[in-house]
């Protein structure tokens, strides 16, 4: 049985945001919290507001429920197939029922194509084969097993699936697919669906998995629009917003061990890298405006240094490495934590929140020169203002 943790007392709103990062990304989330939880005089179970998005939504909805970092880590990294003794769901399925509905559009498709490529008229390869993708479902695969899995896991332990008894804030981020909008659910306007269903709609990707069904409306994942969300901490009032934020572009090359040119690796490699630089650049943007904008919220922000190469290595979807990723999160995060630990200590000083300081770890990788850092750091400001004077031209 749990022993709930002595707490000092607060005299400020903490908020913790878990952001968008695929599977991979939440198991590297979970050992950063072990780290919190070792070092901070904090009971991350017992927060003022939580906010999860994508893989970060499954981590939080976990925490709110009274899962303590120490017991999800401990479960993922010795536990076996089933975590906390639920029955293992498959997290994502191929769903057949969907391809055998969609093969019935494949005769019109067939003779819509035919008809381009015999209508007489100049066709290029892309009309004849653009009405077959009519017959690809909206998503490669279904991520009902996450929903399913949550939904087992609440029973098991007699925890609530409804945000409204819930003890404690949960904001669960998807977006609605038809009006290109944002949505929190558990806020007083969506709180009809249950934690393990928002969970399902803001963990689908698009393209990869299929949009999720709720309440007559169709829900991708929340990362669409922002990486993390803060800005729903910040308007819930928050004083100390802490955010784990997974993805973060590889400064490639920058030490012994590097994967070479990524262009040599293949296209999942490139469009990984590219995923990133597009996700942080936004995350970055976002941060500037929250600072300048909100000078008086403190924002603790632990992530991947930009030299990590097994954060990167690894598919964003791949639950395999659970155990390797979900160490080695916390061996970053701690590593992070003592590397900054003075300007840590005063920040949550001023919210009442007693810091002990980590152990010093082995480093997990060399550092890269100053004078590479340096080189790269330039590349990395200009494309960043790039991306930031086209997100302003847009607004």
């Amino acid at each position: 049985m749990k022993v709930p943790r002595r707490r000092t007392r607060r005299k400020s709103k903490i908020a913790l945001v878990c952001a968008g990062g695929g599977v991979t990304g939440a198991l590297y989330e979970i050992g950063c919290l072990k780290a919190l939880d070792e070092t901070l005089d904090l009971d991350l179970t017992q927060l003022d507001l939580y906010v999860g998005v994508s893989g970060g939504a499954f981590v939080s909805s976990l925490l709110a429920s009274g899962f303590s970092p120490a017991e999800i880590y401990h479960e993922i990294t010795t536990g076996g197939a089933s975590p906390f003794g639920v029955p293992g769901a498959t997290l994502f399925r191929l769903g057949v029922a969907e391809y055998a509905r969609r093969a019935l559009r494949l005769p019109a498709a067939t003779l819509k194509a035919a008809q381009a490529l015999f209508s007489g008229d100049t066709s290029s390869p892309r009309d004849v084969l653009l009405p077959f993708l009519e017959v690809v479902p909206p998503g490669l695969l279904d991520n009902s097993g996450v929903e399913e899995f949550l939904r087992n896991l609440f029973d098991r332990f007699a925890r609530t699936n409804d945000f409204e008894e819930l003890g404690t804030p949960l904001r669960i981020v998807a977006v609605d697919l038809d009006l290109g909008e944002t949505v929190a659910f558990g806020d007083k306007k969506h709180r009809a669906v249950t934690i393990s269903q928002a969970v399902q709609a803001s963990t689908a990707l698009p393209g990869l998995y299929r949009p999720v069904h709720l309440k007559g409306k169709d829900y991708v994942d929340g990362g669409v629009t922002k990486t993390a969300h803060i800005n729903l901490a910040i308007r819930d009032g928050a004083d100390l917003v802490i955010c784990v934020n997974p993805l973060v572009p590889i400064l490639n090359g920058a030490r012994r061990g590097s994967m070479g040119p990524l262009s040599s690796h293949g296209v999942d490699t490139v469009l990984g890298q590219v995923l990133r630089i597009l996700i942080h650049g936004r995350f970055e943007y976002g941060m500037d405006r929250y600072r300048t904008e909100h000078p008086e919220v403190d924002i603790l922000v632990l992530q991947p240094t930009r030299d990590d190469l097994t954060m990167f290595r690894y598919d964003i979807m791949r639950y395999s490495a659970r155990k390797a990723l979900t160490r080695h999160g916390r061996l970053s995060a701690l590593q992070t934590l003592h590397d900054k630990k003075e300007k840590i200590e005063t920040t949550l000083a001023r919210h009442g929140v007693r810091f002990r300081h980590p152990p010093k770890v082995a480093p997990l990788y060399e550092r890269p020169s100053d004078e590479h850092k340096a080189q790269s750091a330039q590349v990395l400001a200009k494309s960043l203002d790039v991306l930031e004077r086209s997100l302003t031209a847009t607004r």
